[in-house]
């Protein structure tokens, strides 16, 4: 006599329209946002927002996207990076000066996928010790740090019902 499946094994394959065998429900995903900015004499210096959305059970599923903007700033910053505050020595990833006609200090995207290596970034940002540090010709504020405060979720399955 053949043996027959249990039936909450098939009442669940019939319920989930059967992505666990497409190979959806083995992907997870993760995002944060984020933000921070520093004032002086009661207007803002500078100002950075960081978006990172991570994607588990793939190798190349991690990218990050950010601008960093400041009026007062624009022309004097020399170079910007993304940092661990707890290890402030260590630049985690070099964030590439933005052309004079653009009004950003700095946008731009990294990705695992393209070979940017943003293994932890997660974890700092989710922690509240990113900083985005800026260097500048200015001798009265030669480096300014803005410090990243990140709103973060949960590692979902979107495709598992």
């Amino acid at each position: 006599m053949p043996m027959r499946p249990p039936m909450i094994l098939v009442l669940a394959f019939a319920f989930t329209g059967c992505n666990a065998f497409n190979g959806k429900c083995t992907y997870e995903l993760r995002s944060l946002d984020a933000t921070g900015a520093v004032s002086e004499s009661g207007s803002e210096l500078a100002a950075s927002e960081i978006s990172l959305s991570e994607q588990r059970g793939s190798l190349q599923g991690q990218s990050l996207n950010w601008v960093v903007t400041s009026s007062t700033l624009k022309g004097h910053v020399l170079s910007a990076a993304l940092k661990d505050n707890a290890n402030p020595s260590q630049v985690l990833l070099d964030l590439p000066i933005a052309s004079a006609d653009r009004p950003e200090i700095s946008r731009g995207t990294a990705a695992s996928a393209t070979g940017a290596n943003l293994a932890g970034f997660h974890d700092i940002l989710a922690a509240g010790r990113g900083i985005v540090e800026l260097h500048t010709d200015l001798s009265s504020r030669p480096v300014i740090q803005i410090p990243l405060a990140g709103n973060n979720t949960d590692w979902i399955r979107p495709y598992c019902s």
